[in-house]
């Protein structure tokens, strides 16, 4: 999603995308526009980068960018990789399930705890999330 903001701040870009092609994914993608038919066919274990810009060079552009930004060895430069990317990182849970099918797409076996706020309710924790929305 970093990649995705990143290359969208750049003129002329109106749509920028980097997902695992999981359903979900291909869904948020046919509701934007998005969806090609070589996306249709692509597994939950693809990558897919998908661009909407004012010319079909900026376009190429911005995909080549994408792709440098997407096989960045993150490893050996955390902090430097972060600079490059100019976001501040922000944990949220939105998108838990896309990941989780990604990972499952790959034969990765995965455990998936679905939390609730208890019935008298967590306050700071609606507080919190207030704050975010």
């Amino acid at each position: 999603m970093r990649i995705s903001k990143t290359v969208q701040e750049t003129e002329g870009v109106r749509k920028a995308v980097v997902v695992m092609a999981t359903d979900k994914a291909k869904f948020a993608l046919e509701s934007a526009g998005l969806l090609t038919p070589e996306i249709k066919e692509a597994t939950g274990s693809d990558l897919v980068m998908v661009v909407e810009a004012d010319s079909e060079e900026l376009a190429d552009k911005v995909i080549a960018r994408m792709e440098e930004l997407v096989s960045m060895d993150i490893s050996k430069d955390v902090k430097k990789t972060s600079d490059l990317l100019n976001q501040k990182v922000t944990v949220i849970n939105i998108g838990l399930e896309i990941f989780k099918e990604a990972l499952e797409q790959q034969g990765v076996e995965v455990v998936h705890v679905d939390w609730q706020v208890p019935a008298g309710g967590d306050t700071r924790l609606v507080n919190i999330l207030k704050k975010l929305y």
